[in-house]
C-alpha cells in the first residue's frame, strides 16, 4: 500500500489525468460534431472516459491531503 501511495501522491499525476481528460474530452466533442466513431468508440464513450480521469485527478489530489495529514501527526 505504501508504494501504492508514493506513487499517486507524486504531482505528475495529478496533471497527468488532467491532461489525459482534456484530450479525451476534446476527442469527444470532435467526434460529436463530426458524428464519427473512432476506434469503435462513439462519442459518449470519449466523455465517460475524460470523467474517470477527472475523477482519477479528484483521487489524486485527495491522497495528496491524505498524506499530508497522515505525515503531520
Amino acid at each position: 500500500m505504501n508504494g501504492l501511495m508514493q506513487c499517486i501522491t507524486k504531482p505528475g499525476v495529478v496533471w497527468f489525468y488532467g491532461g489525459l481528460g482534456d484530450t479525451l474530452l476534446i476527442i469527444g466533442v470532435i467526434t460529436a460534431a463530426m458524428g464519427l466513431t473512432l476506434g469503435g468508440f462513439a462519442p459518449v464513450y470519449w466523455f465517460l472516459l475524460a470523467f474517470a480521469c477527472y475523477l482519477g485527478m479528484l483521487w489524486a489530489v485527495a491522497m495528496r491531503i491524505l498524506d499530508r495529514i497522515e505525515s503531520t501527526t
